[in-house]
């Protein structure tokens, strides 16, 4: 009987406390473990918040949802695969495509190198032989076609021999004046027109390293440039006498020394480049030149870490040096301004014009940071954020800090098959802004 009762009083104390314990058991179930340790009371937003919140979202979202979109509909129909099939296709044909577009100059250009050899499928029968041409075409600022051909690894030594030639037409070059100190307001236009023959023998034992002497036959035509009637060389600068505005005829000896331990040849994430010479010029017939010239460009790519990201520093310096009473040719001068690819004359100062800075001497830093933002199968892009430093002097003896000029900006560059194909670069100095397009790196 007892314990009949203490059954029957366990069954009602169960059923007293059942709604307690389902109530603690839905508790524990609705927990979040990764919540606010202490809930409190939250607010609704206001008509302000709101209104805020949404005007710092909704231009986000413009962009994001076009680039969803894009992305899916690269991958419905297959985009990336089959325009990497025709790029592998046209590159084994031996025709590398090139374009140009910067604004505000008018119009653009492109262009293409062609590997001959591979064009008539004869690179496996001779695959140390070199034939090569090419052709590019900037509207009204550049036409350029030349040819390359030799020999690596003749008869199975180190040595390797090359024969070049090369024109170029060239309309509107810009100039500035020489020096550090010229105004952007004072600039004119020349027209060049240049033909080069180029004979060259070198030693390379590896790719990694090589040594070459090259001797050049080189005729330069300077004639009076019109560009929106910006004026005349002679008139702008009178009285300043501009050596070399007649032309020249010159012939170049150089020596010129390579190292290369890039692990890519574009878009490099480690290893570096460095290339030295130095050449004897001389003017023939009446011209009057007669100088050295002296030159250093190294670059270095550093990895923060992973491959995608990655610290690129460059680096360039030139100097030109007259002998006795004899001169150095402006338009052989080291010159600074523009991308400094394809149609390069000058070197990388991203934030001024090409050809912006002449001098016999210059220096030039360059600073990278490339960060990938998107990477499927063999297609890469990266945002760069970047930072140029130069200046063009005369003398050794004249360089000074406050003379550097610097741009900065962000790009993008995106590649396929560690090939740059679209660079998309906005820069800024304190001459204003400059938009590129460009199928290469500047470095």
């Amino acid at each position: 009987m007892i314990k009949n009762r203490s059954r029957i009083l366990i069954v009602l104390a169960l059923c007293a406390f059942q709604p307690l314990v389902l109530q603690n058991a839905e508790a524990a179930e609705s927990y979040d473990r990764y919540g606010a340790a202490l809930r409190t009371p939250t607010t609704q937003p206001g008509t302000f918040q709101k209104t805020t919140a949404h005007a710092l979202i909704y231009p986000f979202e413009l962009v994001r949802w076009p680039i969803d979109r894009g992305l899916l509909a690269m991958e419905k129909y297959h985009i990336p695969e089959k325009t990497q099939w025709i790029y592998e296709k046209i590159q084994d044909q031996g025709i590398t495509p090139e374009f140009s577009f910067s604004p505000p100059l008018s119009g653009g250009g492109g262009g293409a190198d062609i590997d001959l050899m591979r064009l008539s499928r004869q690179k496996a029968a001779f695959p140390d032989f070199t034939l090569k041409n090419w052709i590019h075409y900037y509207h009204e600022k550049i036409f350029e076609t030349g040819a390359r051909t030799g020999f690596e690894q003749i008869a199975g030594s180190p040595l390797r021999f090359f024969g070049n030639f090369n024109y170029e037409n060239r309309p509107e070059e810009h100039f500035y004046g020489l020096g550090p100190d010229t105004s952007a307001g004072d600039g004119t236009s020349y027209r060049m027109e240049a033909t080069t023959l180029q004979a060259e023998i070198g030693y390379s034992p590896d790719p990694s390293w090589g040594a070459d002497f090259k001797f050049a036959y080189r005729n330069v035509n300077i004639t009076n440039g019109e560009d929106g009637g910006r004026g005349i060389v002679d008139d702008i600068f009178r009285p300043q006498v501009i050596p070399g505005l007649g032309g020249d005829e010159l012939l170049t000896y150089a020596l010129e020394f390579m190292r290369d331990t890039r692990n890519q040849r574009e878009n490099s994430s480690h290893g570096g480049h460095a290339r030295a010479g130095v050449s004897y010029n001389e003017g023939l017939g009446n011209s009057e030149a007669r100088y050295f010239k002296y030159e250093l460009d190294a670059s270095r790519f550093f990895e923060l870490g992973s491959e995608r990201r990655v610290l690129a520093l460059h680096a360039y310096g030139e100097h030109n040096s007259e002998l006795d009473d004899h001169e150095v040719p402006f338009h052989q001068m080291a010159k600074l301004g523009g991308y400094g690819v394809f149609p390069r004359l000058s070197h990388t100062l991203r934030g001024y014009d090409d050809n912006r800075f002449f001098g016999e001497t210059a220096a030039l830093f360059n600073a990278e940071y490339r960060y990938r933002i998107w990477e499927y199968k063999d297609w890469k892009t990266d945002t760069v954020f970047f930072w140029d430093e130069g200046q063009a002097f005369r003398d050794l003896s004249d360089f000074q800090l406050k003379d550097f000029r610097g741009s900065y900006g962000i790009g993008f560059r995106m590649s396929l098959l560690e090939h740059i194909v679209v660079c998309v670069e906005l820069a800024h100095s304190s001459e204003g802004t400059n938009f590129y397009l460009k199928s290469g790196a500047p470095f």
